[in-house]
């Protein structure tokens, strides 16, 4: 039977919500009709689980009257009443209705102006008659409402979490990031890892949708957009749930919103797709700075998007090795800072494989979140160093080590940068190539540093104070 709250799943009601008598929300309606007949004649159309529906135009002046046409409702158990008051009634409800209401059980509707009666009707009679439309089906008006707020808020968590709410399945959704609801049973590590498992073994073949054997009791159902996806999954017992059937009807134009909200992976058209790298090892490097969502407009095509943070405003890209040597990545990095300019760089010093990659990252994001007020360049083997350093306690800092004020180190920061970088590369020509400059002039900021830091200069080659120097090095970059 259909309720007075199933009146809000209507499209044309979408906007429109209980203002008082909540208890009475379950109340069963059977008949639904627009009231213009003022109080009393308006008696004789009263029936017991009946709707109306009034903006009160031939009661604006008779305050009195509507209070008494509310009473005489619930004498008569009316299942309730939704009123307009935007046009006559300065868009206010009377309180005396509204206190009335509430300690009857007798819900009242808010109706916004914007509503037409006649779409209210033609509705409410899909609604009650259709054979083929569910109750669940009425609720495409809010799930339009949602995608109307994801275009202009593009929050994605929000979008899923708002999804799974009003369709009560569990929800995720993954663009450059994964995103899933609050209501879920399962890790949902499992079903990304079960889902990403069949799309490595045949993801040039896979059709949208495609369901998944999760284990003995549940299934997982996939939509694939160019470069997103969403899913859910169900037991065996609720396979032809109604929710399940519109979640089918939408999931492809969420897919589709979804896709907008993705880096573009690569810009080369057929270029191939991480998953498809084979064994093929890539350099890593993570750039940080603010719009962080137009820096894939400014990279070249060969570049791989890994993930994209707008949170926190990083970007972890991938780059084949695909050079003669190795030191050869170094120059490749300085163009990217020299297109990007970044606030904070990440590079890695050697490449890495498909395994060694996930080993990589979530460490990576966990500690750059962390250390997320540093600025300038730093290697991926620098920030465990970095990561302690920061928690350790100030007297230890202070005794152990270097005495911070003796150093000018806003002026003198580019040379103790160089060293830092020097001690961890180990290869004055590397840096060259990392930093844009002429080996000489690395080996002039080496030295200048030294003098600074109270060491020799022709250490500089050597390994007798690296661990402690690099030590230092870190702590500058911590403290200043």
């Amino acid at each position: 039977m259909l309720k007075v709250v199933d009146l809000l799943k209507m499209p044309s009601l979408g906007q429109s919500y209980i203002v008082a008598g909540h208890n009475g929300m379950f109340n069963v309606v059977k008949k639904l009709e627009i009231m213009e007949e003022p109080y009393p004649g308006v008696l004789e159309f009263l029936v017991p689980y009946g709707f109306m529906l009034t903006n009160f135009w031939s009661m604006k002046d008779d305050k009195e009257g509507r209070l008494k046409l509310v009473r005489s409702m619930i004498e008569k158990r009316c299942a309730g009443i939704g009123i307009m008051p935007g046009p006559h009634l300065d868009d206010v409800i009377d309180p005396e209705i509204i206190e009335l209401a509430n300690q009857n059980g007798f819900p009242i509707i808010y109706v916004s102006s914007s509503v037409r009666w006649g779409n209210v009707i033609s509705e409410y009679g899909v609604l009650t008659h259709s054979n083929i439309m569910s109750s669940l089906d009425a609720q495409l008006g809010e799930i339009l409402n949602s995608f109307s707020d994801f275009h202009s808020e593009k929050n994605v968590g929000h979008f899923c979490r708002e999804m799974e709410k009003l369709l009560g399945l569990p929800m995720i959704m993954s663009t450059d990031t994964v995103y899933s609801g609050d209501s879920g049973q399962i890790n949902i590590a499992l079903v990304i890892s079960k889902i990403q498992a069949v799309c490595q073994e045949s993801r040039t073949t896979l059709v949208s949708p495609i369901s998944i054997r999760l284990d003995d009791e549940y299934l997982i159902i996939v939509y694939f957009g160019k470069r997103s996806m969403v899913a859910t999954y169900v037991s065996n017992s609720a396979w032809n749930q109604p929710a399940l059937q519109i979640f089918h009807k939408i999931a492809p134009a969420v897919t589709k919103e979804l896709d907008r909200m993705c880096a573009v992976p690569f810009y080369k058209k057929n270029s191939q797709m991480i998953a498809n790298l084979g064994e093929t090892q890539v350099f890593l490097a993570l750039v940080k700075r603010e719009n962080i969502q137009n820096v894939v407009k400014e990279l070249d095509y060969h570049y791989l998007i890994y993930e994209q943070n707008t949170f926190f405003n990083y970007c972890i890209l991938l780059i084949p090795h695909e050079f003669k040597k190795i030191n050869e990545i170094y120059p490749e990095y300085q163009k990217i800072i020299q297109t990007l300019s970044p606030d904070f760089f990440v590079f890695s010093s050697v490449p890495m494989d498909k395994k060694e990659l996930q080993k990589e990252v979530e460490p990576l994001k966990y500690m750059v979140n962390t250390l997320s007020y540093l600025d300038g360049i730093y290697s991926l083997d620098e920030l465990p160093l970095l990561y302690i350093l920061s928690y350790a306690p100030f007297e230890h800092k202070s005794r152990l080590f270097l005495n911070m004020k003796e150093l000018d180190v806003k002026e003198e920061k580019a040379f103790l940068d160089t060293l830092r970088l020097y001690t961890v590369i180990r290869n004055m020509s590397d840096v060259a190539g990392l930093l844009g400059l002429h080996t000489n002039s690395v080996k002039y900021r080496l030295g200048k540093a030294l003098k600074q830091l109270g060491y020799n200069e022709e250490n500089v080659l050597g390994d007798m104070y690296r661990i402690k120097l690099l030590i230092q090095l870190e702590l500058i970059a911590l403290e200043s």
